[in-house]
């Protein structure tokens, strides 16, 4: 998908979906860093493309390739992530 293309206005970035995400992760996902598996480029999680259908998807902002889907049901929140995350938690 090529990030310039006519859905260029139809999306958030990552913050906006960053609520449902703090369910299910304990760290905040805006500062996790992703590497994408398609064209190597490095990104925190609030700097993802997400589009809202039946569950949210979020992109590269670099290729347009998927970084993560989520899927919130009644009693769950199916979360699918692709490329390289990592996060650095802080005791305190």
């Amino acid at each position: 998908m090529d990030p310039t293309d006519e859905h260029e206005g139809e999306h958030l970035d990552g913050n906006g979906v960053a609520g449902i995400l703090q369910q299910v992760f304990a760290a905040d996902f805006t500062t996790f860093q992703r590497v994408c598996q398609s064209c190597g480029d490095r990104n925190m999680g609030g700097a993802l493309r997400s589009y809202l259908g039946a569950g949210i998807v979020l992109r590269c902002a670099n290729c347009g390739d998927v970084a993560m889907r989520v899927s919130p049901r009644d009693r769950e929140i199916v979360v699918e992530m692709r490329g390289v995350w990592s996060v650095a938690i802080t005791s305190s």
